[in-house]
């Protein structure tokens, strides 16, 4: 069951996700601005980020599960692998290793928006690990 087959997935949808999302991209150039599209019961985030100097592809995918699973991060733009970087280029935002019961995501706090802000966040910290060799956040390990 999809994340838009029920009413509780819906109202969270129209109530929260879709404003804040709304609210991003007020004012954002059109190549940063958040697109989403529905895929297979989920719902993908695609937009752009510029941390510092580079400009990186992102996606956030919000499973059927969410938000009590957390969203799932990944860069499309090719990265040298560093500690923080999982399988398939996905960032460890949430989790405490590689497991999911270790996770720091709380769905009565954070919307899909805290994702993207932690992606940034994310990938400011690999711009720096690439220009000194040193993860500058020890926290997100």
């Amino acid at each position: 069951m999809g994340l838009l087959d029920t009413e509780l997935g819906k109202r969270r949808l129209l109530s929260v996700e879709l404003p804040v999302i709304e609210k991003y991209n007020d004012g954002r150039d059109a190549e940063f601005r958040i697109r989403v599209q529905r895929v297979a019961g989920a719902l993908l985030l695609r937009y752009r980020l510029m941390p510092t100097h580079n400009i990186y592809a992102v996606e956030t995918r919000l499973l059927a599960s969410y938000p009590t699973v957390p969203p799932e991060t990944r860069v499309l733009t090719p990265l040298v692998h560093c500690p923080h970087l999982l399988e398939s280029q996905t960032l460890c935002l949430w989790r405490q290793g590689s497991t999911r019961s270790g996770s720091r995501w709380d769905p009565s706090r954070f919307s899909c928006i805290f994702a993207v802000q932690a992606a940034w966040r994310w990938l400011a910290c690999y711009e720096v690990w690439r220009d000194t060799g040193e993860w500058p956040l020890p926290e997100a390990k």
